[in-house]
């Protein structure tokens, strides 16, 4: 590829790029949302609460739609609305509630959980510092042995290597 050719595949991705860029911008700066997204006063009208699957073609979905509930069974052969405009009773208020309930609590004990293993985790560092500490201060009477018996032997070489070197 000659050096024409990829100047001008450079300057084509630079145009690319630079439109993606602007249209960006104009999206961002004149707030352009996508049709049917978000209605007009920003809230969701539609929403998937939950989705079962049945087995592995099949499932059914729970869909709300302005304050009511769907129940739709999706499958290959077609959709097929199961049950239309389900209103939320008391009953399913209170299970809600129960469930928001057990939900926090688990929450609550994850971060306990994750506090006792935190603390676990700074334990053992410590613990670690500490043996490390130990060993060196252990060792420190063997270095010593060692240098003493080094140095001596580290200072005659040093004397015939400057003997050697002036002869």
């Amino acid at each position: 590829m000659d050096a024409y050719a990829l100047l001008r595949t450079l300057g084509a991705l630079a145009t690319v790029l630079g439109l993606l860029a602007g249209a960006l911008w104009i999206v961002r700066r004149y707030g352009i949302r996508l049709p049917g997204r978000v209605s007009s006063d920003g809230t969701r009208r539609l929403e998937v609460i939950e989705r079962t699957m049945l087995d592995g073609r099949r499932s059914v979905a729970l869909l709300r739609r302005d304050g009511r509930e769907h129940l739709i069974l999706l499958s290959p052969e077609g959709n097929v609305l199961l049950e239309a405009g389900i209103i939320r009773d008391e009953i399913d208020l209170e299970d809600q509630a129960v469930r928001l309930e057990a939900q926090r609590e688990a929450m609550e004990a994850s971060k306990a959980q994750n506090e006792a293993m935190r603390e676990s985790f700074f334990a053992m560092v410590d613990k670690a510092r500490t043996g490390v500490k130990d060993r060196i201060e252990a060792a420190q009477p063997v270095v010593e042995k060692v240098r003493n018996r080094v140095q001596p032997v580290s200072k005659r070489a040093k004397s015939r290597r400057s003997g050697d070197s002036r002869a």
